[in-house]
C-alpha cells in the first residue's frame, strides 16, 4: 500500500453553494481545559484513558470473500501508526493527544502531509458548515489557527475523529465547574483559617502582662518536638481545651468522594481505578475487562472507523481492508493464568500446537498438529491423523484415494 494521498483537486463549491446557509456547530465549553485538568481525578481519568489506548499497537487487516482474514505487513501507514508519525513526534505521543481531546472536545484531528501524520489542537480548531434545505450540510470547512496565522485546510488533508458528544468540558461542565471550585474553596479554607490549636480559659480576666507571660511560658515548656508528651500543669482557675480543623467535620472529605464519583461517571470508568476504597470486584482483571469493555472498546472502535474512513482509498475499502487495534495486551494475565488459558485452547482444538507455543512466546516445533476430538487425535498438516486412544494411524488422502477405488 502507499502512502496518504495529499493535494487532491478541491471541489468547485463556488457554483452551487453561493447561497448556503452558514452554521457553527461548536458548542460553548463551561470550562477551559487547562483548569479541566487541575482537578485531579480528571486528569487521572484522562492519563488512564489516553496512555491504555496509545501504547496499544494498531494493524491493517484484510479480510477477503472467503473470510481468509490476512495481515497486511510492511504497510507505511502502519509504521506512521506505530513507530514514527513524523520526524518530530513518536505515534504514541500523537495518540495520546488524539484521545485527550477526543474527550475533552469531542472531537479530534489529525493532519496529513506529505505522508506523516501530525496533531492538531482540537482547542485551535473552528468548523463552519454549510447547507443549503437547513437539513443536511451541504459542505464542512475547517479553519485552523497556527503559531502565526489561520489556515483553511482541506478535509482531505484530516483525519476526524468525532465522538458524537460535544465533549467532557462541554457536556460535563457544570459539574467540572463545581468540582473545581470545591477544590479552591478547601485550599482556600485549609491555607486562611486562623484557627489555634489549643485554647486556655481563665476563671477570671487577665491583665496583658499575665497573657504575655503565659504564653512565654506555655512557648517555653509545651512547644517543639522535645517537649512533645509532656504534662501539662495549669495554674488555679484555668483550663485548656484542645482545638482541630478536622477535613470530617468541614465535610472536606465527603465532598472529595463525591467529586471523584462524578468525574468516574463522566469518564465511564469504573470508580475503583482512580479511587481504591471504591473496589467492587475481588480481582484487578475483572475491573480491568469492566474497563477495556465499557470505556475503551466504544473510542477504539471510533478511532478504527475513522481510520478506515480516512486513510484507506474506496478501491481498497471494496477490497476488504480495515484497521485494528490489538487490545490483548490490555489483559494481562499472570503466567499460570496464561499456561492454563493455552493449555485448554489447544485441547479443545482452538489453535494447533505451534500456534500454543507461539502464545508461550516458544519456538515452534518442526512438525505442526492439532488435537481433535476423538479422545485424542493429532492431526498433522500433511492430513495424516494420529489416534491415541485406538493406536490407529490414519491418513486424509488415503481414506479419499480408497473411497474413490
Amino acid at each position: 500500500m502507499g502512502l496518504f494521498t495529499v493535494g487532491r483537486p478541491k471541489p468547485e463549491y463556488e457554483q452551487t453553494f453561493n447561497s448556503a446557509t452558514v452554521y457553527s456547530s461548536a458548542p460553548p465549553e463551561l470550562i477551559s481545559e487547562d483548569e479541566a485538568l487541575k482537578i485531579p481525578a480528571v486528569r487521572a481519568s484522562v492519563e488512564l484513558i489516553a496512555d491504555s489506548i496509545s501504547t496499544l499497537p494498531i494493524y491493517l487487516y484484510q479480510d477477503a470473500t472467503n473470510n481468509d482474514i490476512t495481515k497486511i505487513e510492511d504497510d507505511d501507514r502502519v509504521n506512521k501508526l506505530n513507530h514514527d508519525a513524523n520526524k518530530f513526534d513518536t505515534a504514541q505521543t500523537i495518540k495520546k493527544k488524539v484521545v485527550k481531546d477526543y474527550l475533552l472536545h469531542g472531537k479530534a484531528f489529525i493532519y496529513k502531509k506529505e505522508g506523516a501524520l501530525y496533531y492538531l489542537e482540537s482547542k485551535n480548531m473552528r468548523q463552519e458548515g454549510f447547507t443549503e434545505d437547513n437539513i443536511v450540510p451541504s459542505r464542512i470547512e475547517y479553519e485552523y489557527i497556527g503559531l502565526n496565522a489561520s489556515v483553511r485546510i482541506d478535509v482531505e488533508n484530516l483525519i476526524i475523529i468525532d465522538s458524537g458528544s460535544n465533549g467532557i468540558l462541554s457536556d460535563g461542565g457544570t459539574i467540572l465547574q463545581n468540582a473545581s471550585k470545591q477544590i479552591e474553596y478547601s485550599t482556600s479554607l485549609l491555607h486562611n483559617s486562623a484557627v489555634p490549636v489549643g485554647m486556655v480559659k481563665a476563671a477570671s480576666r487577665l491583665t496583658q502582662t499575665a497573657i504575655d507571660r503565659l504564653k512565654a511560658s506555655f512557648e517555653k515548656i509545651y512547644s517543639g518536638t522535645k517537649n512533645a508528651g509532656r504534662t501539662m500543669i495549669l495554674e488555679e482557675g484555668m483550663d485548656y481545651k484542645p482545638l482541630s480543623l478536622k477535613p470530617d467535620e468541614l465535610q472536606l472529605t465527603e465532598a472529595s468522594k463525591q467529586t471523584i464519583s462524578e468525574v468516574a461517571r463522566l469518564f465511564n470508568i469504573p470508580e475503583s481505578l482512580i479511587n481504591s476504597d471504591a473496589n467492587k470486584y475481588a480481582s484487578l482483571e475483572q475491573n480491568t475487562v469492566q474497563f477495556l469493555q465499557n470505556t475503551l472498546l466504544p473510542i477504539i472502535t471510533q478511532i478504527e472507523s475513522s481510520f478506515d474512513k480516512y486513510l484507506l482509498d474506496d478501491f481498497e475499502k471494496q477490497l476488504g481492508y480495515y484497521f485494528r487495534f490489538d487490545t490483548s495486551e490490555i489483559i494481562r494475565t499472570t503466567e499460570k493464568e496464561k499456561i492454563e488459558t493455552v493449555t485448554k485452547g489447544l485441547k479443545e482444538g482452538l489453535f494447533s500446537f505451534n500456534e500454543a507455543r507461539t502464545k508461550l512466546d516458544l519456538p515452534k516445533d518442526d512438525k505442526d498438529f492439532r488435537l481433535l476430538s476423538i479422545g485424542s487425535v493429532m492431526k498433522y498438516d500433511d492430513g495424516q491423523m494420529v489416534f491415541l486412544n485406538l493406536g490407529q494411524d490414519s491418513s486424509e488422502k488415503q481414506e479419499v484415494e480408497e473411497s474413490n477405488e
